[in-house]
């Protein structure tokens, strides 16, 4: 599934329920923060990536501090971007600079940001210190990284009332997510959702976080009899997904059909010059996938005078 319909899929899935996700993403009760709204942030691109429109932009207050303004910028990845540090603190800067929470002079926002890697571990935060000249730069980013995070006490939060339903499509991504029991549970909980609209983009959403973390078989069979028709939105996002995966599959099975034929031509080629090839180096061929490997070798075949040469020139 392409990239792109992750990111898609994931800013829809947040915005289900804005207060409920973004509670659960900083860590923290439904009462630790105040939920404003989206910033209409469009006129601060995001680094390497200008064409985005930025969108989710939380403006929170903390209630602690009597209503502190918070911009906090939430950052999605399919897979943990090793630049995300620098990227988010160009975008940080620029938010800083463009956005306000009213129209009084010297007014700003306090900014953050928080990111969700749907696979992997990210690393976007960094503390640079030089104690002996005092320069010190720090960034602290929330990452919520549910490949890691089993999912069995979400679904325990959510059943106890403690987050939100709209946390449900994220469970796919879990640890053990791919147990029966998981998913019988979270038919239950989703079922327990009044809205028939919500209930079908719970489970389209989670088809398509699913199809990230390769569980795109097993959550299939599991939702096989729920009703998607009503979230045309995530059904297009799927559609899209499966289209892009017949085409991979097409050009997955046209370079395989590659590098076997390349196969067969060496072990023929050593066959013709050398006689019958010895088993060991025929598995070590064949198992080869690496195209321009086999290019290589078939070159280094045509030049040897024997086959020990040949395997000393090839590493074989």
């Amino acid at each position: 599934m392409a990239q792109n319909v992750f990111d898609q899929a994931s800013r829809f899935a947040a915005k289900l329920d804005p207060p409920g996700f973004l509670a659960w993403l900083l860590g923290t009760p439904a009462e630790g923060i105040a939920f404003r709204g989206w910033l209409d942030t469009r006129s601060v691109p995001f680094p390497a990536d200008d064409d985005r429109t930025g969108d989710t932009v939380a403006s929170l207050e903390d209630p602690a501090t009597h209503g502190t303004p918070w911009a906090v910028a939430v950052e999605f990845q399919t897979e943990p971007d090793p630049l995300m540090f620098g990227r988010l603190l160009g975008y940080l800067s620029a938010l800083w600079l463009a956005a306000k929470p009213d129209a009084e002079r010297g007014s700003r926002f306090h900014v953050g940001a928080a990111v969700v890697n749907l696979t992997g571990a990210g690393t976007a935060s960094r503390h640079m210190e030089w104690p002996a000249t005092g320069l010190a730069t720090r960034l602290a980013v929330v990452e919520r990284n549910p490949e890691r995070e089993p999912a069995e006490p979400l679904l325990d939060e959510i059943e106890a009332g403690r987050r939100s339903r709209c946390l449900l499509p994220w469970v796919p991504l879990m640890a053990g997510a791919d147990a029966a029991g998981v998913a019988d549970r979270w038919k239950r909980l989703a079922g327990a959702e009044p809205d028939r609209r919500r209930r079908s983009e719970y489970a389209g959403l989670a088809l398509v976080f699913a199809e990230a973390a390769a569980r795109a078989d097993f959550w299939a069979e599991q939702l096989k009899e729920w009703n998607m028709t009503e979230s045309k939105v995530v059904n297009a996002w799927i559609a899209q997904g499966e289209a892009k995966g017949r085409a991979t599959g097409l050009v997955e099975g046209e370079a395989k059909g590659r590098v076997e034929g390349r196969a067969e031509m060496l072990l023929d080629l050593l066959a013709d010059k050398f006689g019958a090839v010895p088993p060991d180096l025929e598995a070590r061929v064949r198992a080869t996938t690496a195209e321009d490997r086999l290019r290589a070798w078939a070159g280094a075949a045509a030049r040897a005078g024997s086959l020990a040469e040949f395997r000393q020139q090839a590493g074989l």
